[in-house]
């Protein structure tokens, strides 16, 4: 076969008859009250999230609470207090401590949190300090940025230095993540990739999808999610899903966000899992989700055809739906070929044969290659 293409992942409908969404999964709401503009980060195997503020039509009600969460039991557990309540704040992690600073009421003021001695401790300074900047971090140093300024923490010498100019300046909440070593930027919808061993920024594919800005990010399985967002200025919102691949510079529009469509939600990774919650519609909200990509749906676009794979996961068959005449492989994680079929339209085919575990299904059609993770249970 001449010329094939790898086709984007795109949406699953769930409305399709007998089949629903397993990737987003909604856990134990968070444990403070609603609120937006928060604070969300991991730290090993427990994630973290707090501050924010709510003002509505109300005073501005500002918040310090930092509380934990616990993936095995489901559980929320409230820590030590930020030294002062805030929001807007910018945050990485190195090692077994986050870092948190700036923000509406820091300034350019900038704290460790140790999650074993429950305990915040004041770190240097950075040189300037702005609400809703970005930071991430990469490789044992945290970089944050100040509108088109880079700085880098040495959590060993407790300092900050500035980096090379940026080739850009930061939009309104913009959103960032780090995959093998590099950051990624999101602002706009232009993305850009820091590599700090070269300190040089490169610009990738840009942003296919609605969200301007306010959108949650974290990254799992070496690859980047955009979720929400507001779309152009804050009243019109998205539920929107996008995954980016550095790999392959591409983007994938992913199954949509099943709670409500929010701006400034917070998000974070613990191991293969991704996590959103908080945020507001103008009505804050304290709901809490987690993501996994394994078992994330999608239709494929093929020019004009729309391809269904489903279910996922599945113990007996699996139903591919939109294209017709083509060969159907399964390739182990090894890149094992282990089985290999020819099917047609809307035919089921059966995988009971298969033993548990996760499999590649490639469908070879005359328009090119499709590819997509299936995991068999029993």
């Amino acid at each position: 076969m001449q010329n094939r293409i790898v086709l984007s992942f795109l949406l699953i409908i769930s409305s399709i008859a007998g089949y629903s969404s397993s990737a987003w999964n909604e856990k134990s709401n968070f444990g403070g009250i609603g609120r937006h503009r928060g604070t969300g980060i991991s730290v090993g195997n427990r994630g973290y999230m707090g501050l924010g503020h709510y003002n509505g039509a109300g005073p501005n009600i500002m918040f310090q609470d930092w509380w934990e969460f616990d993936p095995s039991s489901n559980t929320w557990t409230q820590k030590a207090n930020y030294p002062f309540p805030t929001y807007a704040a910018s945050q990485f992690t190195i090692g077994n401590k986050c870092y948190v600073g700036t923000g509406v009421s820091a300034g350019n003021l900038f704290y460790s949190f140790d999650p074993f001695s429950n305990t915040w401790s004041p770190i240097a300074s950075v040189p300037m300090g702005a609400t809703d900047q970005l930071a991430f971090a990469v490789d044992g140093k945290g970089y944050y940025i100040y509108s088109n300024t880079l700085y880098e923490y040495d959590p060993l010498a407790d300092t900050w230095t500035m980096q090379n100019p940026m080739p850009f300046a930061l939009s309104s909440w913009s959103s960032s993540f780090t995959i093998n070593g590099k950051g990624y930027v999101k602002t706009g919808a232009s993305m850009y990739e820091y590599k700090p061993s070269t300190d040089e920024w490169t610009i990738r594919a840009s942003f296919p999808g609605l969200a301007s800005g306010g959108s949650a990010a974290f990254a799992v399985k070496d690859k980047g999610y955009i979720v929400c967002g507001y779309i152009g200025w804050l009243s019109e919102l998205t539920d929107e899903v996008w995954e980016f691949d550095p790999a392959t510079n591409t983007w994938a529009q992913l199954t949509e966000f099943p709670g409500n469509s929010r701006r400034f939600s917070s998000g974070f990774a613990i191991g293969e899992k991704g996590y959103v919650g908080i945020g507001t519609t103008g009505t804050n909200m304290r709901d809490f989700w987690e993501f996994d990509e394994l078992l994330s749906d999608e239709i494929m676009h093929n020019q004009n055809e729309e391809v269904i794979i489903f279910p996922n996961p599945t113990s007996d068959f699996i139903m591919i739906k939109g294209i017709k005449n083509v060969n159907v492989l399964f390739y182990d994680l090894n890149g094992n070929l282990v089985h290999s079929d020819t099917i047609m339209d809307g035919c089921q085919l059966s995988v009971e044969h298969l033993s548990v575990g996760t499999y590649m299904l490639t469908i070879e059609s005359e328009s090119g290659l499709i590819h997509k993770k299936i995991q068999i249970i029993k």
